[in-house]
């Protein structure tokens, strides 16, 4: 099993830290793991520097995952950086396997002109982007769902995981962004109920299984932003497997389908 979707610091962070200090590290993810029988994971680098040596988050994760072999790292990189192309190339040459983009956390507008280069590097690597969909602050009009088909339609080979899948508010934007797109993925994360604004209802749930199918939708745990973390992934472990689905279709939903894309990264030429 691979669950994706982990946000991880040096310091604890996140709903449960108050209760758990621990909560958000990379010893407490892999702790988890180990208890609920999670091989491996994607865990996303930090957004703010690390430490108070101030080191830069994606190297920060690069120096901690030879201590952590069940986890898989993504990087964090504004697309709209003059050099985003160039250190999203690097980051994955030297053991990233994809790239996280938070339009709102980075106030990136997802029709900029200026994070074409980066979206182009993307496809030409044919990385695995989640990229987070739905409200969660600054201008919404930047980053609707809808604005990715623009980028999907132009970089065919990058693939588009739309975390969240837009919310209750924007989730037929996001749902048309995946049925015209191929390259596009259903990203479950934060839909089985906990997180009221992103609830997946029944019927909305039945719709992209008869219309996408299970060979593109992706679990996404969003570690540490449970009120408890350990409870979290079982519940959601036990939601997804309460869908009526064949085993395989699971195992595909839990896994299977990331490991297919990160075995179709193509890592740079040095």
């Amino acid at each position: 099993m691979l669950i994706s979707h982990c946000h991880v610091q040096a310091q604890g962070f996140g709903m449960e830290v108050e209760t758990n200090p621990a909560a958000g590290t990379l010893p407490e993810l892999s702790r988890i793991m180990q208890e609920v029988g999670v091989e491996k994971a994607v865990a996303f680098a930090p957004f703010v520097p690390q430490t108070e040596a101030e080191i830069e988050p994606n190297e920060w994760l690069l120096a901690e995952l030879p201590d952590y072999p069940e986890l898989i790292g993504f990087a964090a990189v504004d697309p709209k950086r003059e050099d985003a192309a160039e250190v999203l190339q690097e980051l994955i040459g030297r053991g990233l396997r994809g790239a996280k983009v938070h339009p709102p956390v980075f106030q990136t507008a997802l029709d900029d002109p200026t994070t074409e280069a980066f979206w182009a590097a993307c496809a030409q690597m044919r990385l695995p982007v989640h990229i987070h969909t739905g409200h969660h602050g600054w201008y919404q009009r930047r980053y609707m769902p809808l604005l990715l088909d623009d980028i999907c339609t132009r970089h065919r080979d990058a693939r588009i995981i739309l975390d969240h899948m837009g919310g209750i508010a924007f989730f037929d934007q996001a749902l048309a962004v995946v049925h015209d797109n191929p390259n596009a993925f259903v990203g479950l994360t934060q839909l089985s109920g906990r997180a009221p604004t992103y609830a997946l209802s029944p019927s909305r749930r039945q719709l992209f299984l008869e219309t996408i199918g299970p060979d593109r939708i992706i679990y996404g745990y969003d570690y540490p932003w449970n009120a408890d973390n350990l409870s979290a992934l079982r519940h959601d472990l036990e939601w997804i497997r309460t869908w009526g689905l064949r085993d395989d279709d699971v195992a595909k939903i839990l896994g299977g389908n990331m490991e297919r894309l990160l075995s179709e990264v193509q890592l740079p030429v040095t």
